[in-house]
């Protein structure tokens, strides 16, 4: 049932999110979560598995389900205590500033964050997509990868979750992933597709988005689709992990300009970030 009350309550959300920090030169700053930045704490349950409904972090459209908590300031401290901003990089690793995903101390622990924006969605899933994302896995007892996903809304009306998990991560160290609808699956890592008898996390189920997209069963039902949000999230089972995230690009938020996490740069310095991102883009797009 959840679907159905997701899905009418995403149609209702009319409300603009305006930049928590400063955007310049395309770069968006993002240091809080809420209506703020349109980034939201959705999924997260705290170490003992309790669904954690914020009144400011939530995004209040997902809790619409019957028997769905009620949003408390109690939970909005909580989320802060798994989902938070730093200016100092992760917790031992360096860097500019970073978002924190903090797996809990429980296998029943989870914690979830996606960019909404002003919950009408914010794009088409089809095969231009795109993403790249800085992070440091910064593990206090267990190795984990980060996992990168997307929240869509079928052709048939109903809600899907795709989720990307790459290669390669190195522990105590900057990682940079970057991923089209092109990149293979490899080491049974890839795009998963949950929700609506999706086949999930059952083995061999890793797909390239290109073939999700032209899958015989769930193709039509994706492709074109509705992207309700984009964001990374630390699963059940990944206790005692932390992640970092440090910048996103993406096809499907700021126009594909850069996500900077952690740091709003003071006004001096920002001025300065226009006319270097300005020459950035330039060459970038020469």
């Amino acid at each position: 049932m959840r679907n159905k009350h997701f899905i009418s309550s995403m149609a209702g959300v009319a409300a603009a999110a305006a930049v928590a920090g400063s955007a310049m030169a395309g770069t968006m700053f993002v240091n809080a979560l809420g209506a703020s930045s349109g980034w939201y704490s959705d999924d997260t349950r705290n170490a003992s598995g309790t669904v954690l409904n914020g009144t400011v972090s939530s995004f209040q459209p997902y809790f619409a389900y019957p028997g769905a908590p009620t949003a408390s300031t109690a939970s909005d401290a909580a989320i802060a205590q798994q989902l938070y901003f730093t200016d100092s990089g992760s917790a031992s690793g360096g860097g500019s500033g970073v978002m924190v995903v903090d797996g809990t101390s429980g296998n029943l622990g989870k914690t979830s964050v996606r960019y909404y924006g002003s919950g009408t969605g914010i794009g088409t899933l089809n095969s231009s997509f795109s993403s790249s994302f800085r992070w440091y896995m910064d593990p206090y007892s267990t190795v984990r990868t980060v996992a990168m996903n997307l929240s869509v809304l079928g052709t048939n009306g109903l809600y899907y979750s795709l989720s990307w998990l790459g290669n390669g991560a190195q522990a105590s160290a900057w990682n940079t992933f970057s991923v089209d609808a092109n990149t293979a699956a490899a080491n049974d890592n890839g795009w998963r597709l949950y929700g609506n008898g999706a086949p999930g996390s059952t083995a061999g189920a890793a797909k390239s988005l290109n073939d999700w997209l032209t899958d015989g069963t769930y193709g039509s039902l994706l492709n074109g689709s509705t992207v309700l949000g984009q964001g990374f999230n630390a699963g059940s089972y990944m206790r005692n992990t932390r992640f970092g995230i440090d910048w996103l690009d993406s096809s499907l938020i700021n126009g594909g300009d850069r996500v900077d996490f952690g740091v709003v740069p003071a006004p001096g310095a920002v001025a300065l970030l226009g006319v270097a991102g300005l020459a950035g883009a330039r060459r970038r797009r020469a």
